[in-house]
């Protein structure tokens, strides 16, 4: 069971967090809330809402941490008081991993009591274990969310950001995307294969091929997204990689493929052979590229993993894309 800090403690961690360099003085509300008033280019005065960041057993299928606002009485509707500060921070810790997490207070309008906001705690995690802020997107009645995950070192930059809405959005952990355009999901349907190609294959095999390469590659960026960083597509002057991420000041570059038993050896020495290259192509600013190889199942051929593993090379498919991602941090 995660460890719960009382109220005065779960402030002083904050307020300690923030640090002397970015805080002018802190106090609290009537209500018991802290207030803070913080030197530019933070807003200057906040009134900062913190609660305990847990994750109980049982439940979601996916694991969450999440906090819970008690603050009105218990059947009354409730809201975050705005009035005399500049922004309103709403944020819980997770005291286990040392991270702080920040939801919107702006999205958050008349909710009932005891409601929970949550997030993956995968990302919890993530951010301690990176040292870094991680995103993660949640679609709500009143908009698009980017929750910030964030370890203690990094609260001044985790509220900077969540001021800053103009700017808020998922980036990837802790870096700014430097490289290839935000992902496009391949459209649905039938082969996309040139017809001057189509006639060296079964058309059958083509199609299918095709619509089991846009799933698995489709499975792999939503697999990225849900630890909050943001999945990529080559840009004109990248190599035709399939997905590529930044994850820990690092470029992760993707090759996808489909695999039968008639193909699979063909498929795989091919893709072996196109992520190298484009690993190697790439440059988006960061000493390494970490190349892919995602394929559609576990190859039957038992040396696969070893052989990839010998060229620095990944070798995963969906049913073992959260160890792939694990690796990433």
């Amino acid at each position: 069971m995660t460890d719960r800090l009382s109220t005065t403690e779960l402030q002083d961690r904050f307020v300690t967090a923030v640090g002397p360099t970015a805080l002018i003085a802190a106090s609290t509300d009537a209500s018991g809330e802290l207030v803070l008033e913080l030197r530019p280019p933070l807003p200057g005065r906040v009134r900062v809402y913190i609660r305990n960041a847990t994750d109980p057993p049982g439940g979601r299928p996916t694991p969450e941490h999440k906090i819970q606002l008690t603050g009105q009485r218990r059947g009354e509707r409730g809201e975050f008081d705005w009035s005399g500060v500049d922004f309103v921070i709403v944020c819980g810790y997770a005291v286990e991993h040392d991270v702080f997490v920040f939801w919107d207070a702006a999205l958050r309008i008349d909710f009932a009591y005891s409601t929970s906001l949550e997030v993956k705690s995968a990302n919890v995690q993530a951010a301690a274990a990176s040292g870094l802020r991680v995103r993660q997107d949640r679609r709500l009645q009143t908009g698009m969310e980017v929750v910030i995950c964030a370890p203690s070192q990094l609260v001044v930059e985790a509220i900077e950001e969540r001021a800053s809405s103009g700017e808020v959005g998922s980036r990837g952990v802790g870096a700014p995307v430097t490289g290839g355009r935000p992902y496009l999901r391949p459209p649905p349907g039938g082969s996309a294969t040139p017809r001057s190609r189509v006639f060296r294959f079964d058309p059958d095999a083509i199609d299918r091929g095709t619509n089991a390469h846009k799933k698995v590659q489709n499975q792999l960026a939503d697999a990225v997204r849900a630890r909050g960083w943001e999945p990529r597509s080559p840009s004109d002057s990248d190599p035709l990689f399939d997905v590529g991420w930044i994850a820990a000041d690092a470029a992760w570059i993707a090759e996808v493929k489909s695999l039968t038993p008639a193909n699979e050896e063909r498929q795989l020495r091919l893709g072996l052979g196109q992520v190298l290259s484009y690993a190697h192509l790439v440059d988006w600013g960061f000493e390494n590229n970490h190349p892919v190889l995602a394929v559609e199942r576990e190859p039957s051929s038992g040396y696969w993993p070893d052989l990839c593993e010998s060229h620095g090379v990944a070798l995963s498919w969906p049913d073992v894309f959260d160890e792939l991602l694990d690796s990433c941090v």
